[in-house]
């Protein structure tokens, strides 16, 4: 698939994204675009139908092979250059927020997930939660190398600085940085360090000076503990 943005190509991004992002990212597109019932392809001339359903055009399927044969990592413009691509969509937000979910999924991994599920018990929740947090800034700075990546103080948020809002596409209303909510989501979900929203207050595409995701946990998932302790 070409990198043909403009920034992809003036060197504003910089650093490398291990190749399981890009593929989850289109992975994800496939699946959302393959109908329950593949005879709905049949049913409108396949040529328009495939430009409603760009993750089941030939190129998509091409560039997901060659991810899927590939082990290492891949250009931030080349990543950006998707990331483009998919925000012009409308369902961007759904997209980005369940690639962030597999990201996760796949970075905790089977032996992981097994130990939480019968483990988690003995690990106290404001431990869970730190785990969750750490879980996110990890995948953070992969997702997005020329970023500053902190937890926010006081804020059970996580902040980045440069890099991921404009590989997220500023100018589509940060839709890409869904794929942090997705992200944050997941690990707290698999971490079970709580119920809650995640929200996105802030955010570079819009004009701040820094992208800020908040996780609010439901008073009924966590009677008794401070929504405001994170690590720092």
């Amino acid at each position: 698939m070409p990198v043909d943005s403009p920034r992809a190509q003036d060197g504003t991004f910089e650093g490398e994204i291990p190749v399981r992002i890009p593929l989850a990212l289109l992975l994800t597109l496939k699946d959302l675009d393959t109908p329950e019932d593949p005879r709905e392809l049949e049913e409108v001339d396949l040529s328009l139908n495939l430009r409603r359903r760009l993750g089941l055009s030939s190129v998509v399927l091409k560039q997901i092979r060659r991810y899927e044969d590939y082990d290492g990592d891949v250009g931030a413009a080349e990543v950006a250059s998707l990331f483009e691509l998919i925000a012009k969509r409308i369902d961007a937000p759904e997209i980005f927020a369940s690639t962030g979910r597999r990201v996760t999924h796949e970075a905790i991994g089977r032996n992981g997930r097994v130990t939480l599920r019968f483990g988690w018990r003995l690990i106290p929740l404001g431990l869970r939660r730190i785990l969750a947090w750490r879980r996110v800034k990890k995948i953070a700075r992969r997702l997005s190398p020329s970023s500053e990546v902190r937890i926010a103080k006081g804020m059970h948020g996580l902040v980045i600085e440069r890099g991921l809002p404009a590989l997220s596409t500023a100018g589509k209303g940060g839709r890409g940085c869904e794929i942090l909510s997705g992200i944050i989501d997941e690990s707290f979900r698999t971490y079970r360090a709580g119920e809650g929203d995640v929200s996105h207050p802030q955010c570079e595409a819009s004009g701040d000076d820094h992208c800020r995701w908040v996780f609010e946990a439901t008073p009924s998932a966590d009677p008794g503990a401070n929504p405001s302790t994170t690590p720092d």
